[in-house]
């Protein structure tokens, strides 16, 4: 079972979202379990009160609680549930950095490219409880790959950093370790030469660092100068758009 939120002003597009969320889990075997809202309030009290959604569909322009301010209020609580933000996003790009947005889905919806991010969050969703697992003084030790914050490599010895606040070391290469993330359903963005960051973590960016939040600490990350361009591609392919080209 997947469970899934809906939660759009506009009824009609919500019940074409219900319908084509139905249709597709029929097809894949999928039982789904869908709520659908009609303001950012009644989500965000249904998560306060323990609810939790594998993946929620959500306007961004909603006429009481908007969809930033539901997204805010919902990382506070859960950091983990994949968000599909259903509007035009460019005025919004910096803002919704900060509550790490899965895809963009346009108005209207175009059937073909929602079941392409759909397929893409389910495989997500599928792989979210991977781990890691790496050697030191010939112990095999490893790790949820969602708790890890960020790797930090200094003269071949990597440092882990994880969310609750500890750290663990091993020796290694932070190239390795970034291709044998590319396959783990993470976002792991390269933004230094000594820096391998889970976008998970990021709470805020702009063109020269990253602001990570875990462990009730916020802290920033440089990105180096010749890493800035690309890390910020890579975000914006990450969100549906591949004609970033700045």
């Amino acid at each position: 079972m997947i469970k899934i939120a809906i939660c759009d002003d506009d009824v009609k597009l919500s019940g074409k979202l219900e319908t084509l969320l139905n249709s597709e889990c029929l097809a894949r075997g999928i039982r789904p379990e869908i709520d659908v809202f009609y303001d950012g309030s009644p989500l965000a009290r249904n998560i306060i009160k323990g609810d939790r959604y594998s993946l929620i569909f959500l306007d961004i322009e909603m006429k009481e609680l908007d969809g930033i301010t539901t997204a805010r209020m919902i990382r506070t609580i859960d950091k983990d549930s994949l968000i599909i933000y259903v509007s035009n996003y460019e005025s919004y790009l910096k803002e919704l950095f900060e509550v790490e947005p899965f895809r963009f889905l346009s108005k209207p919806i175009d059937e073909k490219i929602f079941k392409k991010y759909f397929s893409q969050a389910l495989t997500r969703i599928d792989k979210a409880e991977g781990y890691f697992q790496y050697t030191y003084n010939r112990k095999v030790k490893k790790t949820s790959i969602g708790n890890i914050v960020y790797f930090e490599s200094k003269n071949r010895v990597i440092t882990i950093h994880l969310n609750d606040g500890s750290n663990d070391i091993f020796y290694g290469k932070l190239n390795d370790i970034q291709k044998e993330l590319e396959s783990s359903g993470h976002y792991f963005f390269r933004i230094h030469q000594s820096y391998l960051v889970n976008y998970k973590y990021v709470s805020h960016m702009n063109y020269t660092s990253m602001t990570l939040n875990y462990d009730n600490n916020e802290f920033c990350l440089k990105i180096s100068e010749n890493r800035q361009k690309n890390v910020r591609r890579k975000i914006i392919e990450m969100m549906g758009d591949g004609n970033y080209t700045k």
